[in-house]
């Protein structure tokens, strides 16, 4: 947040339960429009490939979080399935 009160593009990237929290510091320091990346909570149990998927799903909005290309909602969330709540099929 700092920078970007400085003026340099950044992604503020929060989990589902911190997004309330991300909100809530961005207004104490008077950025109330920052745009948030929001993504599945929890992270600590995605195994390594599962973190670059989310990756590879948030990627997009980075991109456009730190070019300015598109207008950006306050809070975006990132077109992920976390694996905990996937349908598990029997094969």
């Amino acid at each position: 947040m700092y920078l970007e009160k400085r003026g340099v593009p950044t992604s503020t990237v929060v989990s589902t339960a911190f997004r309330v929290h991300g909100r809530l510091a961005a207004k104490n320091l008077q950025m109330d429009n920052l745009p948030q990346l929001v993504v599945p909570h929890p992270l600590n149990d995605l195994t390594p490939d599962e973190v670059r998927e989310l990756a590879r799903a948030a990627y997009p909005v980075v991109i456009e979080q730190l070019t300015g290309t598109n207008k950006q909602a306050l809070d975006t969330l990132v077109n992920y399935d976390h694996p905990a709540t996937r349908s598990k099929v029997p094969a």
